[in-house]
């Protein structure tokens, strides 16, 4: 058709290793880690075994990309858009809700199947160590960008681990609870993490006051 230009190999390659790496992850969803092929993953992403196979050698290789992709795809999504709210604690709180949202996802229950998997697989485990870093690093990047007072607070890194940690710890509990279940125990849990975090911002508060306070010294 006139007017419709054609993709170059450069494009095609990219679209072709791109479907590889979302037929990767779906499959490792659907599968597990122990059990995908791929023979699976070729046929999902609409592409012969034998080019599968010409991007990547292994199915280690293969998976640690899909992880990479997928991760990548967790903390671009966080980044964009990042919620403003009329306080500290209203957006500490939104960025915890943001993280729950991100890691409902089958992305991130990809991403569990390799972490279970690299703890017997040492080519796996050195990318997932290296990957989950940079995760790590990207979240705590966009959390210093939205409440810089938060993070730089006495309290402020452990609350946002000790809310990673459970968020993590809820979502691999609903693997084997059905979602009432899972919706439950995360409001509870959600609950508990607004009281650390409302307490971190007043222990803050108290002890920048405290320090105001000691700086005018005595009055004369």
């Amino acid at each position: 058709m006139a007017g419709v230009r054609r993709r170059t190999q450069a494009e095609r390659r990219a679209a072709t290793r791109t479907a590889l790496l979302n037929s990767t992850v779906d499959c490792l969803v659907e599968y597990g880690y122990t059990n995908v092929t791929g023979a699976q993953i070729a046929t999902r992403a609409g592409v012969t075994r034998g080019a599968q196979a010409h991007y990547f050698a292994t199915k280690a290789e293969l998976v640690a990309a899909a992880l990479e992709h997928a991760t990548g795809r967790i903390t671009q999504q966080f980044r964009d858009d990042p919620p403003q709210r009329a306080t500290e604690a209203e957006a500490v709180m939104a960025l915890v809700d943001r993280l729950w949202v991100l890691h409902d996802s089958p992305a991130f229950t990809a991403v569990v199947e390799l972490w279970l998997a690299s703890r017997t697989d040492a080519e796996l485990s050195s990318h997932v160590s290296r990957l989950n870093k940079q995760m790590t690093a990207a979240v705590k990047e966009i959390l210093t960008e939205v409440v810089p007072d938060f993070l730089s607070g006495k309290d402020g890194v452990a609350v946002m681990t000790t809310a990673l940690a459970a968020i993590r710890g809820v979502l691999l509990t609903g693997f084997v609870a059905g979602p009432e279940a899972l919706d439950s125990v995360w409001t509870t849990t959600r609950g508990q993490l607004e009281k650390l975090v409302r307490a971190a911002i007043e222990d803050g508060q108290r002890s920048a006051g405290q320090s105001s306070s000691a700086g005018r010294g005595l009055p004369k």
